[in-house]
């Protein structure tokens, strides 16, 4: 049998016949759609659900349960009735999404504003900074300053316990903030490798020493009355450490065994010692067992000068300077806390509103 190529009007006529058949195919899906579409466009739309974040413990609270679930029922029209998938997950969703629990840090602004972190803090976000906290007390920023009494008077169970503590709230720190640690009696020098002190006769002349023999020579009057020996600008200095797990080591090593302890306390120079660094501290967290009568007045002068640093007042033990450590902590927007000797703390503002509250705790 003889097979012949098709000839070019039978080619044609193929064509033709495929072209129409996808033309009636594609008109039949097109006016399926527009019927789908005209049906649904009668219909009204389903009760829009919008769900809102609850945090746990709050689901009971009426305040915060009304209005969780409102209603908008609006005329359908034929762009919302487009998407029917997305109606009908709008129209079915029930969820209530509860968010974790957090904890507010501070009470007020500080660094670069307020802000909640986690139970335990958490890594601080783009520069925001983050919590620390000591002996309870809670503040926000990004540089943070321990200015620790380290004087004779301190018995080995205070030294333990301010330890422990500030061992904790070092660990508790994320890597993205700053962080010091002064300790102080006669004179100060920063808990560092490098840093050291003489005794220059009867505990009342220190020559205090730093890294690259940097010497910062102070006198004292009394036990409660010391002087630097040159310019406020001319105190010890050193840099912010950032909160890595190494630094905090190193620190807690000197902190625990670095240098002895030392006759004297005198608060202002410390803190002076530590509003001069740069930046200054967002927050100090500042302990001592007592006082020999440093006047507040100058300190938040100075303060409210080289940077207005929330200073948190920790009494260790005492009720002795109550009221130099209330005031430097409430003319900074800090807190007067007392810590008792297992540990526990009383709020200092209260103590001093009725000392006779606390009888037998001090």
């Amino acid at each position: 049998m003889l097979i012949t190529e098709p000839t070019v009007e039978e080619q044609t006529a193929n064509k033709k016949i495929i072209s129409l058949t996808v033309s009636l195919v594609v008109m039949l899906v097109i006016g399926l759609i527009a019927a789908i579409v005209g049906v649904l466009a009668n219909l009204k739309e389903e009760p829009e659900l919008i769900a809102k974040i609850v945090a746990v413990g709050e689901q009971n609270d009426p305040k915060m349960e009304k209005k969780t679930v409102m209603k908008q029922v609006k005329q359908a029209s034929a762009a919302s009735a487009a998407s029917p998938i997305a109606k009908m997950i709008r129209a079915n969703t029930t969820a209530k999404i509860v968010a974790p629990k957090v904890t507010r840090v501070s009470d007020g602004p500080l660094g670069l504003g307020e802000g909640d972190f986690g139970d335990g803090f958490g890594a601080g976000g783009g520069g925001m900074g983050s919590g620390a906290s000591f002996f309870g007390t809670k503040s926000r920023g990004r540089r943070f300053l321990f200015v620790l009494d380290h004087s004779a008077s301190m018995s080995q169970g205070q030294i333990d316990l301010r330890d422990s503590e500030l061992e904790k709230a070092l660990k508790a720190l994320p890597a993205n903030v700053q962080y010091n640690v002064i300790l102080f009696a006669g004179g100060c020098l920063f808990a560092e490798k490098g840093w050291g002190y003489t005794n220059g006769g009867r505990g009342l002349n220190y020559s205090i020493t730093g890294p690259k023999d940097a010497t910062y020579p102070f006198k004292g009057r009394s036990a409660g009355d010391f002087e630097f020996e040159g310019p406020d600008s001319k105190l010890p200095k050193s840099n912010w450490l950032p909160a890595t797990k190494v630094n905090v080591k190193n620190t807690m090593e000197f902190v625990r065994g670095g240098v002895g302890k030392f006759f004297g306390t005198d608060w202002g120079l410390a803190l002076k010692t530590g509003m001069n660094m740069s930046p200054p501290p967002d927050t100090v967290f500042f302990m001592s067992d007592g006082t020999g009568g440093n006047d507040p007045k100058p300190i938040l002068s100075y303060n409210k000068k080289m940077g207005n640093a929330k200073i948190n007042t920790f009494a260790m033990q005492t009720k002795q300077g109550a009221n130099q450590f209330n005031d430097i902590a409430k003319g900074s927007g800090g807190k007067f806390v007392i810590v008792l000797k297992g540990g526990e703390t009383i709020d200092g503002a209260d103590y001093l509103k009725d000392p006779g509250k606390y009888s037998g705790k001090l």
